[in-house]
């Protein structure tokens, strides 16, 4: 009898946590809706677009070797849309969201993210986004020859000492 009550004790308590799991799970579901998430990525998609396109100009294609690079882009394109679509990357970002938020968080971001300066936010990011990475590209600029300069200063001593 004793066993009995231990073994409907643990299944219990494996299905209400199981089912608090669920909850959680729904509410970082929940969270990434309202925050447009899906419609993010597939944005994200188009503002990598015009960096590979860059590739191009990189490698020095010519107009005659345009066709071959738009096969090879186009190519490029599908695999990231795979690789990085929706539905691969939704499960590890509910179990990411879950992992760093309580449901209690999840429940409290959702109601911001559906208020009208949650969607404010939402509509604005992309452009934040854009300012940032172009403010960071520009600090690299800067910061690229300093790092040269330190890395000449450390092949030089190292040759130095590896010269005595």
């Amino acid at each position: 009898m004793h066993r009995i009550v231990i073994v409907v004790a643990g299944v219990l308590a494996f299905a209400t946590a199981t089912a608090q799991e669920e909850s959680h799970r729904d509410a970082a579901r929940e969270l990434l809706k309202a925050m447009n998430a899906e419609q993010t990525i597939e944005e994200s998609y188009n503002q990598v677009l015009p960096q590979l396109e860059a590739m191009g100009q990189q490698m020095g294609v010519s107009d005659e070797e345009r066709a071959i690079f738009n096969r090879y882009l186009d190519r490029m394109v599908a695999a990231l849309r795979e690789e990085l679509s929706w539905e691969k990357l939704e499960p590890g970002m509910v179990q990411t969201y879950a992992s760093v938020y309580s449901e209690q968080e999840l429940r409290d971001l959702v109601e911001f993210y559906e208020s009208p300066l949650g969607q404010k936010f939402i509509r604005k990011m992309p452009e934040l986004m854009t300012a940032t990475m172009q403010l960071t590209q520009d600090m690299m600029q800067d910061f690229v020859p300093r790092v040269q300069e330190i890395q000449a200063e450390l092949q030089a001593e190292l040759q130095e000492a590896r010269a005595q």
